[in-house]
């Protein structure tokens, strides 16, 4: 594996949970083309790490341990999950989920466990017969993280269809995204709905549109979902009155959680954060990167990027905003102005595609 191990690397790997003084600031984790995942010195605006995985890495949708020692990666098109120890590039969890004539993938949902020990799937089975493919049940696939590079389900529970993002919260529960947002004992298989989604009681309201692919709220330890829905005048929906912005969140400490407008829309946003230290200010990007007051639901600025970005995420000062994903940049803009300060360029030159962009803060 290609390895770009600096003297604060090796100091970081020994220190991972508490970050050595040498390594204050924030470290960014994302996966690019042709197969590698990297960690990014923020502060510096360079690459302190570049592990070679080995194989396809898309979607490069990412999960990390508690003590953000190991990535976990779900790669292969969508097929298999690894952990890789982002200090030392090395392989310690490996899941092929795919075999005897079933191809089995995870459409963006991956979470582990707070205390590190579980990790969390939902796969999407076909079975492939000689003259046909037959659809199987949704299935959420529980893993001992310990289980290393031939990694087995330690239990399977059904599963609602059409799961995307997942994330746990401190009271051992699983959310998983869907038609609805679910809330999951992951002992057991018992499910709950935690929030109305498509089945929301909102009468003068449609359906809402929730592209829910990439994990963006651990920061605030929160799962957060944008939606888009047309409002109407009255509960006939003959006339639209307006069409909104608006987000779900699960508080992954508490496990309250709540829905809200907050904007017209007037651009298209691919995904959103709030600050981690004001977390009334959201950001939202796509072709533009749009800072929103959640209490006032007014827009507070909003800039034209250089070009699309799929995947947001902040500084834990709350200082920085870092737009990633699409291409082979990331780039860093002033939290509170939105002015660019600079970038970070993947050395492959390969794009970033749909991968996740972490964020681990200092201690």
């Amino acid at each position: 594996m290609k390895k770009l191990l600096t003297a604060a690397v090796l100091s970081f790997a020994g220190t991972m949970s508490t970050f050595a003084p040498a390594y204050a600031g924030d470290l960014l984790v994302t996966m690019a083309r042709p197969s590698n995942l990297y960690v990014f010195d923020a502060a510096k605006r360079e690459v302190v790490n570049d592990c070679d995985t080995g194989g396809n890495v898309l979607p490069g949708v990412i999960a990390m341990s508690p003590d953000n020692s190991i990535a976990y990666v779900l790669v292969n098109r969508w097929q298999d999950v690894i952990g890789i120890n982002i200090a030392t590039c090395e392989k310690v969890f490996h899941a092929v989920q795919s075999s005897n004539g079933v191809t089995r993938r995870s459409i963006a949902s991956l979470a582990v466990s707070k205390d590190g020990t579980q990790l969390y799937t939902v796969r999407n089975p076909v079975r492939h017969h000689a003259d046909r493919l037959e659809v199987l049940p949704a299935e959420m696939a529980v893993y001992d993280t310990s289980s290393g590079l031939a990694a087995e389900p330690i239990m399977i529970h059904p599963a609602p269809r059409r799961s995307t993002l997942m994330a746990t919260d401190r009271k051992g529960a699983v959310y998983i995204a869907g038609h609805d947002v679910y809330r999951v004992d992951p002992n057991t298989g018992e499910t709950e709905t935690a929030i109305k989604n498509a089945s929301w009681d909102r009468p003068t309201y449609s359906a809402p549109d929730v592209l829910a692919f990439w994990p963006t709220g651990s920061q605030n330890d929160e799962l957060m979902l944008m939606y888009t829905a047309a409002v109407f005048t009255d509960e006939k929906q003959e006339e639209m009155a307006d069409f909104v912005w608006g987000y779900q969140s699960v508080d992954l400490t508490t496990g309250e959680s709540e829905i809200a407008d907050f904007a017209s829309f007037e651009v298209l946003m691919f995904s959103g954060v709030r600050s981690a230290t004001d977390p009334k200010h959201l950001y939202g990007v796509y072709t533009q990167l749009s800072m929103h007051n959640l209490e006032t639901q007014e827009l507070v600025k909003r800039v034209d990027l250089p070009h699309t970005y799929y995947v947001i995420n902040v500084s834990s000062d709350g200082k920085e905003v870092y737009v990633a994903g699409t291409n082979d940049d990331i780039g860093v803009y002033d939290a509170e102005t939105l002015e660019r300060l600079g970038e970070m360029r993947i050395p492959s030159g390969g794009d970033m595609s749909v991968s996740t962009l972490h964020v681990i803060p200092n201690g």
